[in-house]
C-alpha cells in the first residue's frame, strides 16, 4: 500500500510534536513518536511512510543514526533532519552523502515545514515512479527472456513459470506482497541449468540420483547467478533469495528484507511442481510436504490447502475430462449439453449408472457434447 502523504515526526519534545500535529494535521496524514525505539516499531507496523522528519539530539541514538536505520529498512522513504545551529557541522556530511534529503534548522516554522514536506513528497513520488518504471522494464525483459529460454529449454523454464504461478498463490494467502522479486527469483533460479548437457537434463529435472561432479556444478549456480546480476541495480536481492532456496526456514533468524520468506515460498513451490510432474494428487503432495513442514515458512501448508481447495480430510477439487471420470468422484458444477439441457446437477455422485449415461451421449453425438473438463471433488480413499 502506498500512502503518498503519510508523514512520521520523531522528536523527544512533546510540545514540538503537538505543534506539528496542530498546524500540519489538516494538510497531511501525521503520525508522531517521542522516542526512536517507539518510532522504529511504528515504522514497521504502520508503514509505509512517504516522509520521515527526525530531531537530531535525542536519547538512545541521535537522529542521523536513527535515519540510517530507517534507510536500511526502507530505501524509498524521504528523510529530513531537524537540528539546532550548534549541530549543523556534525550532520552536514551525512546530508552530503545523500542519505538525508534535507537538513532543517530548529526551530522551523509551520509554513516552512509545510514547504519542505511538499518538496519531500514530490521527491517520494519521483522515487516511486522511477521504481515502477524500472520494475516494468525489467519484468518485460525477464518475460521475453523466459519465453525464449522456454522454447530452447522447456523442462526447466516451463517449471519456472509453474513455480512462479504457485508461489504467487501462496504469497497472496500468506500476505507476502512481493510479486516482482518472486517472479525474478523463480525465473533466474533456473538460469544456471541452461549450460547443463542435454544428456543429464532430464535426470536433474526429475531429481534423480546425480553424479558428484554434476552436484558440484549445480552447487555453483547461485554464485554464477550472483555474478550475472551483481551489477544490475535493484537486483542484488535476487541471488540471495535463490541461495536461501536450499535452506530450511528459521523463524528465529533476522529477515529484514523478507528474503528468507520468499525463498521458502519458492522452495515449497518447486517441491510441489516436482511431485505434481510425477502425477501425484494435490492431497498426496500435501501429505508428503506436511511431513517436513518445519522446513518451510509457518502457515504454508494451510495456504497450500486453501489455494488448491484441498479439504481437511484429504479431499480436493480438480478439473477432469468427463471421459476420465471414475466412480466416487462428485461433480461440483452442473453438467449440460451445448443446448443447456441439464444432464447432471452439481453434487451428482459418479457411479456406474451415471457413467453408462455419459457413454450413451458420447455414442449419440458426432462431436463431444460436453466440456473438455468439469470441476469435481475427488475424495481421498479411506483406509
Amino acid at each position: 500500500m502506498s500512502c503518498s502523504n503519510k508523514i512520521l515526526f520523531v522528536d523527544d519534545e512533546e510540545t514540538v510534536l503537538s505543534g506539528f500535529q496542530l498546524t500540519l494535521g489538516r494538510s497531511f496524514e501525521i503520525c508522531v513518536s517521542s522516542s526512536v525505539t517507539e518510532a522504529l516499531e511504528m515504522f514497521k507496523e504502520q508503514g509505509p511512510f512517504a516522509v520521515l522528519v527526525s530531531d537530531f539530539q535525542m536519547p538512545v541514538m541521535n537522529g542521523a543514526e536513527f535515519l540510517q536505520k530507517i534507510r536500511e529498512m526502507d530505501k524509498e522513504v524521504v528523510t529530513m533532519l531537524l537540528t539546532g545551529a550548534a549541530n549543523f557541522e556534525n550532520v552536514s556530511e551525512t546530508v552530503h552523502r545523500g542519505q538525508i534529503f534535507r537538513l532543517l534548522g530548529k526551530p522551523c516554522s509551520a509554513e516552512k515545514m509545510k514547504e519542505h514536506i511538499e518538496a519531500a513528497l514530490r521527491q517520494y513520488e519521483l522515487i516511486r515512479a522511477e521504481k515502477d518504471m524500472l520494475e516494468q522494464t525489467l519484468n518485460g525483459a525477464v518475460r521475453a527472456m523466459t519465453s525464449i529460454l522456454a522454447a530452447s529449454k522447456p523442462l526447466f523454464f516451463g517449471r519456472a513459470q509453474r513455480v512462479k504461478d504457485v508461489a504467487f498463490k501462496l504469497a497472496d494467502l500468506l500476505n507476502v506482497d512481493d510479486p516482482w522479486r518472486l517472479e525474478l527469483a523463480a525465473t533466474f533460479s533456473y538460469l544456471g541449468h541452461v549450460g547443463l548437457p542435454d544428456s543429464i537434463q532430464e535426470d536433474v529435472y526429475k531429481q534423480n540420483n546425480l553424479p558428484s561432479e554434476v552436484k558440484e556444478i549445480m552447487a555453483g549456480f547461485p554464485s554464477f547467478i550472483s555474478g550475472l546480476l551483481g551489477g544490475i541495480p535493484r537486483l542484488n536481492d535476487i541471488p540471495e533469495i535463490i541461495r536461501f532456496m536450499d535452506a530450511d526456514y528459521n523463524a528465529q533468524e533476522v529477515d529484514k528484507l523478507g528474503i528468507r520468506k520468499l525463498a521458502s515460498i519458492l522452495r515449497f513451490s518447486q517441491q510441489y511442481d516436482h511431485y505434481a510432474s510425477e502425477g501425484r494428487s494435490n492431497a498426496k503432495i500435501r501429505e508428503i510436504l506436511s511431513s517436513s513442514q518445519e522446513k518451510y515458512l509457518p502457515g504454508i501448508i494451510g495456504a497450500f490447502t486453501k489455494a488448491f481447495n484441498i479439504s481437511a480430510d484429504g479431499d480436493y477439487v480438480d478439473m477432469v475430462d468427463p471421459k476420465l471420470l471414475v466412480e466416487g468422484m462428485e461433480i461440483t458444477q452442473d453438467l449440460r449439453l451445448p443446448d443447456k439441457t441439464l444432464i447432471a446437477p452439481k453434487g451428482t455422485l459418479v457411479e456406474e449408472h451415471f457413467m453408462r449415461i455419459l457413454d450413451n451421449y458420447y455414442a449419440t453425438y458426432d462431436e463431444n457434447p460436453f466440456p473438455d473438463a468439469i470441476q469435481v471433488l475427488v475424495r481421498k480413499k479411506k483406509d
